[in-house]
């Protein structure tokens, strides 16, 4: 699949979530109410986990109006705390309905086994959106957008001069729910693709480097789409070329860009360049310093017994008793039988009798190391079998992100599978995997070399 067809659709929903939180970045930053984003954000996340509770899967139409309801009783709290010569700064009062909601999701996710829901409200799946969530959000920016338009008067009045606005006979609390309202539904259209922190950077990081230019809007509003558009073109570019994932990519270089953007203002706008420079490059010096320290202190550190966990060293130690050369499994006696690697000429490997193979190795490592010994001589059949790993309630945690790390090596994307989760926490995940596989072609491994009459290839019935 090239880069225009897998990520098209992305760089499409990026421009569009580009265009709105760049306006509405600049308001926050106006307003000061810098975390407003993070906490409409995760009121969300919480309807979502709650409904989730009640049995409403997150993806759904249901979900997402439950998310919205939440969103808007977390507008009337913002717009009921700002008051006139406050003693408490609104962003105090930000900050804990944040930490607030967050500990509730937390509480949720564990009577629910949602964390993988959780994970993808933070971090996003920008990867597999749509033309279709592409279109619907198009269409709800726009009408947030008309609806701004026609009112930008007394919405950017509000958040730069509320004092004015009630001598001019304006209710800033009233003002304050509907810019909240508009705000938290772009948020909740938002985070459902994206991710919290995409999208925050997104409302935030253009929004920065505009003020660090200009104080016009016209113009703080051309130079963040371009900075978006640019950055974007750039993250999903460095995602691709590196096999990474898209929303954490963007947002990286989102730090990066605005690390160069105000080393360079820096530079300009210091009185003496020369020592500005000068003052750079023994950061950059004691920043490449600290970061070889880093590096070979942590090489020697995994050396040691100190970074080995209770549970590898028991898998360790239970490999070392049981020998070393091949694959150990354990009968119902508990003695080790070593099965031999995968071979053209073995018969447990045509067929139909991979699967059975599988089946009769009890031990986890054994597993394992079967389908990676498959996965060499046919992708589609390993594969299959990995998700039924990955799948399996008995496998253990640590054996969960060793099968995890296959399946990124295999195909280069861990389809958000978390190890640390028990299978029903990681379905959306499998379903992705099983999707993926829909995508491999059927093929059948070259047959072996040999006199007379050709063998068998192996593992038709899983490739």
């Amino acid at each position: 699949m090239g880069i225009l067809e897998l990520m098209a659709a992305p760089f499409a929903e990026c421009m569009v979530l580009v265009g709105i939180h760049t306006y509405l970045g600049i308001h926050v930053l106006r307003r000061r109410v810098i975390f407003v984003d993070l906490a409409l954000a995760q009121i969300a996340a919480l309807g979502t986990m709650l409904g989730f509770l009640f049995g409403i899967m997150p993806e759904t139409t249901a979900a997402l109006i439950v998310s919205m309801a939440f969103t808007f009783l977390g507008a009337a709290v913002f717009s009921l705390t700002r008051v006139r010569g406050e003693r408490i700064p609104q962003e105090a009062i930000i900050g804990l309905v944040y930490a607030i909601t967050a500990a509730i999701a937390v509480l949720v996710v564990e009577k629910t086994q949602g964390g993988e829901h959780l994970k993808e409200i933070l971090v996003g799946c920008i990867l597999w959106v749509t033309w279709g969530d592409v279109l619907t959000a198009a269409i709800a920016y726009t009408f947030v957008g008309i609806l701004h338009y026609v009112f930008h008067k007394q919405f950017f009045l509000i958040s730069e001069n509320p004092e004015r606005a009630i001598q001019e006979g304006l209710s800033v609390k009233a003002w304050d729910f509907f810019f909240y309202v508009t705000f938290g539904f772009v948020i909740t259209f938002s985070t459902r693709v994206a991710g919290v922190l995409l999208v925050f950077v997104f409302l935030v990081a253009p929004a920065i480097m505009a003020f660090l230019i200009t104080d016009r809007l016209r113009y703080q509003l051309l130079i963040g789409w371009a900075m978006g558009t640019v950055v974007t073109v750039a993250g999903l570019l460095l995602s691709f070329v590196m096999d990474l994932p898209s929303g954490p990519s963007v947002v990286a270089f989102y730090g990066v860009a605005l690390t160069l953007g105000a080393l360079v203002f820096y530079v300009v706008r210091a009185k003496r360049r020369l020592r500005a420079l000068g003052w750079i490059g023994a950061g950059l010096l004691l920043t490449t310093f600290v970061a070889g320290v880093f590096f070979f202190g942590a090489t020697w550190l995994a050396t040691t017994p100190l970074a080995i966990s209770q549970e590898r060293a028991h898998v360790q130690r239970e490999m070392s008793q049981r020998g070393q050369g091949g694959l150990v499994d354990a009968d119902r006696r508990g003695e080790g039988a070593v099965t031999k690697p995968i071979s053209s000429s073995d018969g447990y490997a045509r067929g139909r009798q991979c699967s059975k193979v599988y089946e009769s190795l009890s031990d986890a490592e054994a597993r394992l190391r079967f389908i990676e010994q498959l996965l060499r001589r046919c992708k589609r059949g390993g594969v299959k079998l990995l998700r039924v790993f990955l799948s399996d309630p008995e496998t253990p945690t640590f054996f969960r992100s060793e099968g995890r790390d296959l399946l990124e090596r295999t195909t280069g994307q861990d389809f958000g599978y978390d190890p640390e989760l028990e299978p029903s926490g990681n379905q959306t995940a499998l379903n992705r995997l099983e999707q993926y596989l829909d995508t491999l072609p059927a093929q059948k491994p070259p047959r072996p070399k040999q006199s007379g009459r050709p063998g068998k290839p192996d593992c038709v019935s899983e490739c």
